[in-house]
This record gives structure tokens, sequence and C-alpha cells, in this order.
């Protein structure tokens, strides 16, 4: 089999990532661009955040809620189903009370999820502060926002099913909280130098293993191919990595999909019939406090003849025989938060 004759749009732009990531990072932590989003005033009023989105928006939030937590200085970050945010959430549960705060941050990539767009209205409506990250600035969404932040993200012709879109979105909430914890006192005035300069050693860390990763997930596939169930299973961050794994093989093969942790999957998902026809994904991180119990499930998910794909930042010796395993490139000391921003880059493949 010829691998160039399965090449797809999402295969193309898995491998153009380390291309743009330069080009993204000027885009995304431009100073001025930054500073016209949010003054500091502004970003000083900010008590709480929420994060709003649909689909790989709503996961992209939920990837970079451990940094928006960590950086912003804030009582906290929640990530929310726009229809959740709109409808069943009160003003008084929001917390309204001081001036731009809090900061609702919508994204759509197009700008015209409807849902989206009611959201910052919403916000408007009742004296939060609503941003929208987009990559269309003239679109119904970002008409309905207080402010747009514009990511720039270089698209091509054939960028559908969106993956560059979902890294557009990851990289401007890493700015917005660099940017934030910088005005605030959390990070020190090298913060956005700093920032730049590890997420770009991280990406172009892939350049050196993309191929092999590639040719790997190229003769996987040749054995998963007629399977007509997924799971995919991540804890903490990784969940998200997980959904994202799962909505794209829905939208590239429209085959039955299905998320969980590694706590649930063993008390429900364990039990389905014809384990052997069941391509099982983890998406694991050994710095989480359940890398030992996650081992544990995937032991028993081989155990059960489950075929079982291991993406992770640890090593192949860490777990049992039997799974197929990616090595990801460790990310930068400090910087481990920055695995959800390429780890999904096997599973696309």
């Amino acid at each position: 089999m010829n691998k160039q004759d399965y090449n797809t749009p999402i295969r193309e732009q898995v491998l153009a990532l380390p291309k743009i990531v330069d080009q993204q990072l000027e885009s995304c932590f431009d100073g001025e661009k930054l500073q016209g989003l949010m003054s500091m005033a502004e970003i000083f009023d900010v008590r709480k955040l929420f994060v709003v989105g649909c689909g790989d928006s709503w996961v992209a939030g939920g990837a970079m809620q451990p940094v928006l937590n960590k950086y912003c200085d804030c009582f906290g970050c929640t990530v929310m189903d726009p229809m959740q945010f709109t409808r069943f959430t009160s003003k008084q549960d929001i917390g309204i009370g001081e001036p731009n705060s809090p900061l609702v941050i919508g994204i759509s990539a197009g700008g015209g999820t409807a849902r989206v767009v009611e959201a910052m209205k919403k916000a408007n409506e009742i004296g939060a502060f609503s941003l929208l990250l987009t990559q269309k600035p003239d679109s119904r969404a970002a008409k309905a926002a207080k402010r747009v932040f514009s990511l720039e993200t270089p698209l091509g012709p054939k960028d559908s099913p969106g993956l560059k879109n979902y890294f557009g979105s990851l990289m401007g909430l890493i700015a917005i909280a660099c940017r934030m914890g910088h005005v605030r006192g959390v990070l020190p005035p090298t913060a956005v130098e700093d920032f730049k300069k590890a997420i770009s050693g991280y990406v172009h860390s892939y350049e050196a293993v993309l191929e092999q990763m590639d040719e790997q997930m190229f003769q996987l596939a040749k054995t998963w191919k007629d399977f007509e169930h997924f799971d995919f299973i991540g804890d903490g961050t990784e969940i998200y990595s997980a959904i994202f794994g799962l909505e794209k093989f829905y939208e590239c093969t429209g085959v039955l999909s299905n998320y969980d942790d590694s706590e649930d999957w063993c008390h429900i998902d364990f039990f389905c019939k014809n384990p052997e026809k069941i391509g099982t994904v983890f998406m694991v991180d050994v710095n989480q406090p359940t890398t030992s119990r996650v081992i544990e499930t995937i032991s028993a998910a081989v155990g059960i003849g489950r075929p079982t794909l291991v993406v992770t930042n640890g090593k192949k010796e860490q777990f049992p025989e039997g799974a197929a395993v990616v090595e990801l490139p460790a990310a930068p000391e400090g910087y481990e938060w920055l695995m959800p921003l390429m780890d999904y880059v096997p599973v696309s493949l």
C-alpha cells in the first residue's frame, strides 16, 4: 500500500504545524494586539473567567483551563457549554458585581456559531466583559463581542476537518494567560519571550519524530481500518485531547466513538462485547497523579483483547506489552502544560 494514496487534509495539517508555529506565535503574542484586547485596568478588574465554545472550541478551553487558572490570577476559570452558559446559568451564578468581570471568552473559528453569538450577547447584557477568539474578525460572533482576538492562523484551501484552527485557539488562550499573568504580576517581564521560546522549541521538537509517527500510525491503520467502534480515554487535562481525537474520528470516518476517564472506563466500557473489534486509545501524561491507575486500565484493556494505542510523554517500557505506544517529545521543564498543544498529532494521523 502506498501511503500517499491515503493522504488527507487532516494529515497535511498535522505535518504543517511545525511550519506555521512561528507565524502563529508572532500573531498571537503581538504586543500591540494583546494590549488592544484589554487595557491594564480592565485586566485588573477581572475576578473570574468563563470560556465558552462548541465542539473543538469547547475542547480547546478545557485543554488550556489549567494554564488560565495558573497564570490569570483570578478566582477560577470555568469552561462551559454555551447552552449551559446562556440558558441555565443565572446572573447571580456568574457573579456579576464588579466592572469588566467576569471575563467571558468565546471561541469560534468561523465566527458563525449561533450559541457562541448568543453567549457574547448575554455577557454584554449582564455586564460581563466579552472577548472572542476567531479566524474571522468580521463575523457575527465578532460583531456581538466587546473585543475580538483575531488569531490569524495560516490556513489553506483544504483545512477541513479543522485542526489548524484548534491549534490557533490553543495558542490564543495561552497568549491571553501570558498577558494577564504579566500584567497582574504572576509572570515576570520576560514572560512573552519565555513563552514564545518554549512553545516554538516544543512544536519544532516534533519535526524529528513526525515521519516516524506518520509511518507508525499508517501501519496501525491497516489493522484498525475495519473497526466500527473506538474508545478514547484520558485523565485530567488529557481527557480533552481524547475528546479531540474522538471528534476527528467522527468527522473523518463517521464511526461510533466514545470517551471516558480511566476509572470510569473500567466500570462501564470494559464490558462492551466483541472487545477485539474496538480500537482503544489512551492519552497519557505520566506527570499526572493517576498514572498508576491508567497503567492498570491499559493492562485490563490489553488483557481482554482490546486493540490498544497509548499516546504518551512517557516511555514504552512503562506500559504493558501488547499495547502500541507512541512516545511524544517531552514539553520543556516548567511548561509541562504544553502537552495538549501537540499530543493529538498521532491520533489525527
